[in-house]
Protein backbone atom coordinates (compact mmCIF):
# COMPACT_ATOMS: atom_id res chain seq x y z
CA UNK A 1 0.00 0.00 0.00
CA UNK A 2 1.25 3.30 -1.14
CA UNK A 3 0.32 6.93 -0.51
CA UNK A 4 -0.64 8.71 -3.86
CA UNK A 5 -0.21 12.43 -4.28
CA UNK A 6 -1.61 14.31 -6.73
CA UNK A 7 -0.72 18.08 -7.64
CA UNK A 8 -4.47 19.78 -7.96
CA UNK A 9 -3.40 23.06 -7.62
CA UNK A 10 -4.56 23.32 -11.22
CA UNK A 11 -7.70 21.92 -10.43
CA UNK A 12 -9.81 24.70 -11.85
CA UNK A 13 -7.63 25.54 -14.69
CA UNK A 14 -9.52 24.95 -17.91
CA UNK A 15 -7.83 22.02 -19.84
CA UNK A 16 -5.97 20.53 -16.88
CA UNK A 17 -8.46 21.02 -14.46
CA UNK A 18 -10.80 18.75 -16.45
CA UNK A 19 -8.43 16.06 -16.25
CA UNK A 20 -8.03 16.60 -12.72
CA UNK A 21 -11.45 16.39 -11.69
CA UNK A 22 -12.64 13.42 -13.64
CA UNK A 23 -9.17 11.09 -13.04
CA UNK A 24 -9.75 11.99 -9.11
CA UNK A 25 -13.54 10.80 -9.65
CA UNK A 26 -12.81 7.76 -11.82
CA UNK A 27 -9.89 6.56 -9.42
CA UNK A 28 -12.34 6.80 -6.42
CA UNK A 29 -14.75 4.33 -8.04
CA UNK A 30 -11.97 1.82 -8.43
CA UNK A 31 -10.80 -0.46 -6.24
CA UNK A 32 -7.08 -0.26 -4.47
CA UNK A 33 -5.21 -0.53 -1.40
CA UNK A 34 -3.45 2.98 -2.26
CA UNK A 35 -5.12 6.25 -0.38
CA UNK A 36 -4.97 8.95 -2.32
CA UNK A 37 -4.02 12.90 -1.48
CA UNK A 38 -4.49 16.31 -3.45
CA UNK A 39 -2.45 18.87 -3.08
CA UNK A 40 -4.33 22.46 -3.43
CA UNK A 41 -3.63 25.48 -3.08
CA UNK A 42 -4.86 27.29 0.08
CA UNK A 43 -7.15 30.03 -1.95
CA UNK A 44 -8.95 26.56 -3.45
CA UNK A 45 -9.10 24.50 -0.22
CA UNK A 46 -12.79 24.96 0.49
CA UNK A 47 -13.86 25.51 -2.53
CA UNK A 48 -12.24 21.74 -3.48
CA UNK A 49 -14.62 18.37 -2.19
CA UNK A 50 -11.85 15.45 -2.79
CA UNK A 51 -13.70 12.01 -3.35
CA UNK A 52 -14.80 10.00 -0.51
CA UNK A 53 -11.94 8.68 1.63
CA UNK A 54 -9.36 11.11 0.39
CA UNK A 55 -7.15 13.67 1.82
CA UNK A 56 -6.66 16.93 0.68
CA UNK A 57 -3.34 18.69 1.68
CA UNK A 58 -2.85 22.84 1.17
CA UNK A 59 0.44 23.55 -1.01
CA UNK A 60 1.53 27.19 -1.30
CA UNK A 61 3.56 26.98 -3.77
CA UNK A 62 2.81 29.18 -7.09
CA UNK A 63 1.68 27.25 -10.18
CA UNK A 64 5.29 27.73 -12.47
CA UNK A 65 6.96 29.19 -9.62
CA UNK A 66 10.35 27.85 -8.59
CA UNK A 67 9.49 26.83 -4.75
CA UNK A 68 7.51 23.98 -6.76
CA UNK A 69 10.03 22.69 -8.95
CA UNK A 70 13.06 23.65 -5.58
CA UNK A 71 10.47 22.37 -2.93
CA UNK A 72 7.74 20.55 -3.73
CA UNK A 73 9.35 17.33 -4.24
CA UNK A 74 11.45 17.62 -1.29
CA UNK A 75 7.99 17.96 0.33
CA UNK A 76 6.68 14.77 -1.12
CA UNK A 77 9.77 12.68 0.32
CA UNK A 78 9.50 14.50 3.69
CA UNK A 79 5.91 13.34 3.77
CA UNK A 80 6.60 9.63 2.63
CA UNK A 81 4.70 9.81 -0.42
CA UNK A 82 5.07 6.68 -2.11
CA UNK A 83 3.87 8.42 -5.40
CA UNK A 84 3.64 11.80 -6.80
CA UNK A 85 1.67 12.54 -9.89
CA UNK A 86 2.09 15.59 -11.46
CA UNK A 87 -0.76 16.04 -14.57
CA UNK A 88 1.18 18.68 -16.11
CA UNK A 89 4.71 19.05 -17.41
CA UNK A 90 6.12 21.00 -14.57
CA UNK A 91 6.86 17.86 -12.74
CA UNK A 92 9.28 18.82 -9.24
CA UNK A 93 13.03 18.01 -8.81
CA UNK A 94 14.62 15.08 -6.63
CA UNK A 95 11.58 12.64 -6.71
CA UNK A 96 14.07 9.72 -7.59
CA UNK A 97 11.67 8.00 -10.11
CA UNK A 98 8.81 7.87 -8.22
CA UNK A 99 6.26 9.53 -10.14
CA UNK A 100 4.74 9.85 -13.20
CA UNK A 101 4.17 12.78 -15.51
CA UNK A 102 0.87 13.46 -17.33
CA UNK A 103 2.14 15.53 -20.52
CA UNK A 104 -1.19 16.97 -23.04
CA UNK A 105 0.79 18.72 -25.53
CA UNK A 106 4.16 19.81 -26.65
CA UNK A 107 2.81 22.76 -28.01
CA UNK A 108 5.68 25.59 -27.26
CA UNK A 109 7.57 23.20 -29.16
CA UNK A 110 5.52 22.42 -31.82
CA UNK A 111 4.07 26.41 -33.08
CA UNK A 112 7.21 28.29 -31.41
CA UNK A 113 5.92 31.05 -33.39
CA UNK A 114 3.32 31.84 -30.71
CA UNK A 115 5.54 32.09 -27.53
CA UNK A 116 8.49 34.12 -26.48
CA UNK A 117 11.83 33.00 -26.27
CA UNK A 118 11.91 32.53 -22.53
CA UNK A 119 8.48 30.17 -22.36
CA UNK A 120 9.74 28.31 -25.26
CA UNK A 121 12.72 27.43 -22.96
CA UNK A 122 11.03 26.98 -19.89
CA UNK A 123 8.94 24.47 -21.68
CA UNK A 124 12.00 22.82 -23.41
CA UNK A 125 13.61 22.55 -19.90
CA UNK A 126 11.00 21.25 -18.20
CA UNK A 127 9.69 18.86 -20.27
CA UNK A 128 13.22 17.37 -20.75
CA UNK A 129 13.42 16.98 -16.93
CA UNK A 130 10.26 15.08 -16.85
CA UNK A 131 10.79 12.56 -19.13
CA UNK A 132 13.65 12.37 -17.96
CA UNK A 133 13.00 11.91 -14.53
CA UNK A 134 9.61 10.21 -14.30
CA UNK A 135 9.33 6.86 -13.32
CA UNK A 136 6.88 6.82 -16.18
CA UNK A 137 5.34 9.57 -18.59
CA UNK A 138 1.79 9.58 -19.53
CA UNK A 139 0.80 10.56 -23.08
CA UNK A 140 -2.80 11.89 -23.81
CA UNK A 141 -3.09 10.91 -27.40
CA UNK A 142 -0.48 8.80 -29.54
CA UNK A 143 0.38 11.78 -31.46
CA UNK A 144 1.27 13.68 -28.22
CA UNK A 145 3.72 10.63 -27.35
CA UNK A 146 5.54 10.23 -31.23
CA UNK A 147 6.44 14.22 -30.30
CA UNK A 148 7.83 12.86 -27.09
CA UNK A 149 10.11 10.36 -28.75
CA UNK A 150 10.85 12.40 -31.87
CA UNK A 151 12.13 15.71 -29.54
CA UNK A 152 13.42 14.11 -26.30
CA UNK A 153 15.77 11.15 -25.80
CA UNK A 154 13.78 8.71 -23.77
CA UNK A 155 13.14 4.96 -23.57
CA UNK A 156 9.55 4.61 -25.43
CA UNK A 157 9.24 2.01 -22.63
CA UNK A 158 8.40 4.69 -20.03
CA UNK A 159 5.64 6.56 -22.28
CA UNK A 160 2.09 5.12 -22.43
CA UNK A 161 -0.53 6.36 -23.76
CA UNK A 162 -4.03 7.52 -21.69
CA UNK A 163 -6.91 8.64 -23.37
CA UNK A 164 -8.86 10.89 -22.20
CA UNK A 165 -12.81 9.84 -21.24
CA UNK A 166 -15.94 12.05 -22.02
CA UNK A 167 -18.38 12.40 -19.12
CA UNK A 168 -21.90 10.70 -19.84
CA UNK A 169 -23.07 14.29 -18.60
CA UNK A 170 -22.16 14.54 -22.57
CA UNK A 171 -24.92 13.01 -24.96
CA UNK A 172 -28.12 13.72 -26.96
CA UNK A 173 -30.83 15.02 -24.99
CA UNK A 174 -34.18 14.36 -25.54
CA UNK A 175 -36.01 16.80 -23.90
CA UNK A 176 -35.61 19.39 -26.52
CA UNK A 177 -37.30 21.90 -24.39
CA UNK A 178 -34.15 22.46 -22.29
CA UNK A 179 -32.09 23.14 -25.29
CA UNK A 180 -34.76 25.60 -26.65
CA UNK A 181 -34.73 27.43 -23.03
CA UNK A 182 -31.25 27.37 -22.97
CA UNK A 183 -31.15 28.86 -26.31
CA UNK A 184 -33.83 31.26 -25.80
CA UNK A 185 -32.03 32.39 -22.75
CA UNK A 186 -28.73 33.48 -24.61
CA UNK A 187 -31.05 34.90 -27.51
CA UNK A 188 -29.93 32.15 -29.78
CA UNK A 189 -32.93 32.40 -31.97
CA UNK A 190 -31.08 31.17 -35.03
CA UNK A 191 -29.38 28.14 -36.16
CA UNK A 192 -25.37 28.38 -35.20
CA UNK A 193 -22.14 26.78 -35.74
CA UNK A 194 -20.37 26.57 -32.25
CA UNK A 195 -16.80 26.76 -31.61
CA UNK A 196 -15.45 25.75 -27.87
CA UNK A 197 -11.85 26.59 -26.47
CA UNK A 198 -10.36 29.46 -25.87
CA UNK A 199 -9.06 31.78 -29.11
CA UNK A 200 -4.99 31.63 -28.64
CA UNK A 201 -3.25 31.77 -32.01
CA UNK A 202 -2.98 27.87 -33.10
CA UNK A 203 -6.38 27.74 -32.35
CA UNK A 204 -6.99 28.90 -35.79
CA UNK A 205 -10.10 31.40 -35.20
CA UNK A 206 -8.97 34.51 -38.03
CA UNK A 207 -9.70 31.35 -41.22
CA UNK A 208 -12.45 29.99 -38.96
CA UNK A 209 -14.15 33.57 -39.55
CA UNK A 210 -13.18 33.78 -43.19
CA UNK A 211 -14.83 30.21 -43.75
CA UNK A 212 -18.18 31.49 -41.58
CA UNK A 213 -18.48 34.45 -43.83
CA UNK A 214 -18.04 32.44 -47.74
CA UNK A 215 -20.81 30.28 -45.47
CA UNK A 216 -23.12 33.16 -43.93
CA UNK A 217 -23.34 33.83 -47.98
CA UNK A 218 -25.73 30.85 -48.49
CA UNK A 219 -27.19 31.23 -44.47
CA UNK A 220 -28.15 34.41 -44.12
CA UNK A 221 -29.55 33.64 -40.79
CA UNK A 222 -26.59 31.17 -39.58
CA UNK A 223 -24.57 32.75 -36.59
CA UNK A 224 -21.25 31.73 -35.17
CA UNK A 225 -20.95 30.86 -31.41
CA UNK A 226 -18.08 30.82 -29.41
CA UNK A 227 -18.17 29.16 -25.84
CA UNK A 228 -15.12 29.52 -23.57
CA UNK A 229 -12.95 32.16 -25.07
CA UNK A 230 -14.29 35.61 -26.64
CA UNK A 231 -14.12 36.42 -30.02
CA UNK A 232 -14.90 39.82 -29.87
CA UNK A 233 -12.97 40.92 -27.18
CA UNK A 234 -9.96 40.32 -29.47
CA UNK A 235 -9.27 43.69 -31.18
CA UNK A 236 -7.54 41.90 -34.13
CA UNK A 237 -10.36 39.58 -34.23
CA UNK A 238 -13.10 41.71 -33.27
CA UNK A 239 -11.55 43.98 -36.46
CA UNK A 240 -11.69 40.95 -38.78
CA UNK A 241 -15.21 40.49 -38.38
CA UNK A 242 -16.03 44.05 -39.31
CA UNK A 243 -14.38 44.09 -42.48
CA UNK A 244 -16.16 40.53 -43.14
CA UNK A 245 -19.48 42.13 -42.25
CA UNK A 246 -20.03 39.51 -39.67
CA UNK A 247 -20.03 40.97 -36.59
CA UNK A 248 -23.66 40.91 -36.01
CA UNK A 249 -23.64 37.05 -36.25
CA UNK A 250 -21.24 36.55 -33.80
CA UNK A 251 -22.03 35.36 -30.06
CA UNK A 252 -19.77 34.83 -27.08
CA UNK A 253 -21.00 32.93 -24.18
CA UNK A 254 -18.02 32.88 -22.30
CA UNK A 255 -17.70 30.28 -19.62
CA UNK A 256 -20.12 27.80 -19.70
CA UNK A 257 -21.68 25.32 -16.99
CA UNK A 258 -20.92 21.95 -17.59
CA UNK A 259 -25.49 22.02 -18.11
CA UNK A 260 -25.43 24.93 -20.25
CA UNK A 261 -22.16 23.43 -22.40
CA UNK A 262 -24.32 20.26 -23.19
CA UNK A 263 -27.06 22.35 -23.93
CA UNK A 264 -25.04 24.42 -26.48
CA UNK A 265 -23.80 21.15 -28.03
CA UNK A 266 -27.17 19.77 -28.39
CA UNK A 267 -28.61 23.43 -29.80
CA UNK A 268 -25.59 23.45 -32.59
CA UNK A 269 -26.19 21.99 -36.11
CA UNK A 270 -22.12 21.79 -36.49
CA UNK A 271 -19.48 22.06 -34.16
CA UNK A 272 -15.86 23.03 -35.52
CA UNK A 273 -12.23 23.00 -34.09
CA UNK A 274 -10.09 24.13 -36.97
CA UNK A 275 -6.77 24.05 -34.52
CA UNK A 276 -2.92 24.15 -36.00
CA UNK A 277 -2.32 21.74 -33.49
CA UNK A 278 -4.65 20.04 -30.34
CA UNK A 279 -2.53 17.11 -28.38
CA UNK A 280 -6.43 15.78 -27.71
CA UNK A 281 -9.46 17.70 -28.66
CA UNK A 282 -11.86 17.73 -25.79
CA UNK A 283 -14.76 19.72 -27.94
CA UNK A 284 -14.82 17.44 -30.89
CA UNK A 285 -15.14 14.19 -28.33
CA UNK A 286 -17.67 15.78 -26.58
CA UNK A 287 -19.82 17.09 -29.23
CA UNK A 288 -20.11 13.50 -30.95
CA UNK A 289 -21.43 12.35 -27.53
CA UNK A 290 -24.02 14.92 -27.40
CA UNK A 291 -25.22 14.19 -31.31
CA UNK A 292 -24.02 16.88 -33.10
CA UNK A 293 -21.62 16.45 -36.06
CA UNK A 294 -18.16 17.68 -35.94
CA UNK A 295 -15.52 19.33 -38.74
CA UNK A 296 -12.30 19.13 -37.53
CA UNK A 297 -8.66 19.95 -38.82
CA UNK A 298 -6.09 17.27 -39.70
CA UNK A 299 -3.70 18.80 -37.08
CA UNK A 300 -2.42 17.03 -34.09
CA UNK A 301 -3.99 14.13 -32.50
CA UNK A 302 -7.77 15.25 -34.16
CA UNK A 303 -7.60 12.60 -36.66
CA UNK A 304 -7.01 9.81 -34.05
CA UNK A 305 -9.62 11.53 -31.80
CA UNK A 306 -12.67 11.50 -34.47
CA UNK A 307 -11.20 8.98 -36.71
CA UNK A 308 -14.13 8.28 -39.51
CA UNK A 309 -16.80 10.19 -37.90
CA UNK A 310 -16.16 13.51 -38.18
CA UNK A 311 -15.48 16.05 -41.56
CA UNK A 312 -11.26 16.16 -41.45
CA UNK A 313 -10.18 19.72 -43.22
CA UNK A 314 -6.85 20.92 -43.78
CA UNK A 315 -6.50 23.85 -41.44
CA UNK A 316 -5.17 26.42 -43.60
CA UNK A 317 -7.26 26.70 -46.22
CA UNK A 318 -10.29 28.67 -45.61
CA UNK A 319 -12.26 27.03 -48.27
CA UNK A 320 -12.09 23.60 -47.80
CA UNK A 321 -13.25 24.82 -43.93
CA UNK A 322 -16.72 26.03 -45.85
CA UNK A 323 -17.34 23.65 -47.94
CA UNK A 324 -17.05 21.20 -45.27
CA UNK A 325 -19.72 23.13 -43.02
CA UNK A 326 -21.94 23.64 -45.66
CA UNK A 327 -21.87 20.21 -46.57
CA UNK A 328 -23.36 19.43 -42.98
CA UNK A 329 -26.02 22.07 -43.48
CA UNK A 330 -27.07 21.00 -47.25
CA UNK A 331 -26.97 17.12 -46.63
CA UNK A 332 -29.73 16.10 -43.82
CA UNK A 333 -28.03 12.27 -44.72
CA UNK A 334 -24.47 13.26 -44.32
CA UNK A 335 -25.28 14.74 -40.92
CA UNK A 336 -27.33 11.56 -39.68
CA UNK A 337 -24.47 9.02 -40.81
CA UNK A 338 -21.38 11.25 -38.97
CA UNK A 339 -24.04 11.88 -35.99
CA UNK A 340 -24.42 7.97 -35.69
CA UNK A 341 -20.67 7.31 -36.32
CA UNK A 342 -20.02 9.97 -33.63
CA UNK A 343 -21.64 8.76 -30.98
CA UNK A 344 -20.33 5.15 -31.30
CA UNK A 345 -17.02 6.76 -31.55
CA UNK A 346 -17.12 8.88 -28.36
CA UNK A 347 -18.04 5.78 -26.61
CA UNK A 348 -14.88 4.04 -27.17
CA UNK A 349 -13.76 7.08 -24.86
CA UNK A 350 -14.31 6.59 -20.64
CA UNK A 351 -12.87 8.26 -17.50
CA UNK A 352 -13.00 4.95 -15.98
CA UNK A 353 -11.18 3.35 -18.63
CA UNK A 354 -8.42 6.30 -17.89
CA UNK A 355 -8.67 5.52 -14.44
CA UNK A 356 -7.91 1.82 -14.54
CA UNK A 357 -4.75 2.43 -17.30
CA UNK A 358 -3.87 5.05 -14.90
CA UNK A 359 -4.01 3.23 -11.82
CA UNK A 360 -2.15 0.31 -13.48
CA UNK A 361 1.04 2.78 -14.48
CA UNK A 362 0.80 3.84 -11.04
CA UNK A 363 1.26 -0.06 -10.02
CA UNK A 364 4.24 -0.65 -12.28
CA UNK A 365 6.02 2.09 -11.47
CA UNK A 366 5.70 1.33 -7.51
CA UNK A 367 6.60 -2.15 -8.72
CA UNK A 368 9.90 -0.92 -10.01
CA UNK A 369 10.99 1.24 -6.81
CA UNK A 370 9.84 -1.50 -4.05
CA UNK A 371 13.03 -2.72 -2.16
CA UNK A 372 14.29 -5.44 -3.18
Amino acid sequence: MADIAIDARKYFDYGIGSYIQNLASALSQLQSAHSFTLLVSTDDFERINAPEGWLKKRCDYGKYSVGEIAFLGRDARSAKVGLFHEPHYTLPAGLRGRSVVTIHDLIHLKMPQYFSVLQRRYASAMIRHAVKHAGAVIAVSQKTRQDILDTFNVDEETVSVVHHGVRPTFRRLEDRGAVEQFRKSRGLEHPYVLYVGNVKPHKNIPRLLASFSQVRARYPDLNLVFAGGSCLRDSALLDQTRQLGITGAIRDLGQLSEADLVNAYNGADVVVLPSLYEGFGFPALEAMACGTPAVVSNAGALPEIVGEAALIIDPTNSEELAQAILGLLDDSEKRSQLIEKGKVRAAGFSWETSGKQTLTIYEKVLERCRPR
